[in-house]
């Protein structure tokens, strides 16, 4: 009986989020839907190939190959290496690296991975960051697509600590990457199905025990629950579900969260928190909360 309450509440709250579709057919030809400049995943896409070229530095670093390195800067890049300095184009930051690698430096490694898409043509990353001969943060690294390659413009980071003696350390230094490519990659995976009309897809995207918070409708738990939340959306016609300006960050070796600002064809808002955990072997949505902000 509880489970049949639920699901009549969940449909009558959706009937809510739906009435938009009451208004004329004059005003809503007066309602465009935003962030539709690019597709729905675009800027899970950027993600995808920033993360990538992050990963190339990063191997390129370990390789000792400083000439790679240095070309994954723009010619007029800024870097801020705290507390060694500002250096202000190719030339000065090659002066950093070149000698830096040569003297030894390697084993970098990245963790605590976060990425912020702004644009089709600008993402931001931050990260923990460490070597064999020390460890510190990553406040900020801008990516920019420059004449279709992806390029740091902008390097900010810091030594905290230096180590006495070199330290080996045998982790993965892209495990972090790979963690977001597939979170990032699910939740492409969610967002296609959802767009397709497919209401079972989107309900396994979930876990069986997942929480869902939709502001400012309902509050829901449940794999079965949250399924037909979703097929009364889609059965309504809601569609072409749009991330904007997402940022995906690791939490733990198995946990990543994704927040975004979105958009369908009946409204828009943002997302707080979408929770991904890695469950026997599955990346699955275990907490859901977003908010509408804005219905047309």
């Amino acid at each position: 009986m509880k489970s049949i309450k639920t699901v009549i509440t969940v449909a009558v709250l959706m009937t809510n989020l739906t009435s938009c579709g009451q208004q004329s057919n004059t005003e809503k030809n007066q309602i465009k839907q935003s962030f539709v400049a690019h597709t729905p995943t675009s800027h899970h896409e950027v993600a995808l190939e920033v993360l990538n070229a992050s990963k190339n530095w990063i191997i390129n670093f370990n390789s000792g190959n400083a000439a790679a390195c240095i070309k994954g800067y723009d010619t007029k890049a800024i870097m801020r290496a705290m507390p060694f300095g500002i250096k202000k184009g190719v030339s000065e930051i090659s002066g950093f690296w070149k000698p830096f690698i040569s003297s030894g430096a390697t084993n970098l490694i990245y963790t605590n991975v976060s990425i912020e898409v702004v644009n089709k043509t600008t993402a931001f990353l931050s990260a923990n960051w460490s070597m064999n001969v020390g460890k510190g943060i990553i406040y900020q690294e801008k990516w920019e697509r420059i004449n279709g390659k992806w390029l740091l413009t902008y390097d900010d980071f810091e030594v905290l600590e230096k180590f006495e003696t070199p330290i080996k350390n045998d982790t993965n230094p892209v495990a972090n990457h790979i963690i977001l490519e597939e979170v990032i990659q699910a939740s492409i995976k969610w967002t296609n199905s959802f767009n397709s009309g497919d209401n079972k897809a989107c309900g396994n995207g979930y876990s069986k025990n997942a929480f869902m918070n939709a502001v400012p409708f309902t509050s829901i738990q449940g794999k079965e629950v949250i399924e037909d939340f979703w097929t009364k959306l889609i059965n309504d016609g809601t569609k072409n579900l749009t991330y904007h300006n997402p940022t995906f960050k690791v939490k733990t070796d198995k946990s990543a969260t994704l927040s975004s600002q979105w958009s369908m064809n009946i409204g828009e808002g943002k997302i707080y928190q979408e929770k991904w955990e890695q469950i026997n072997g599955k990346w699955l949505l275990t907490y859901d909360e977003f908010q509408v902000l804005k219905q047309y």
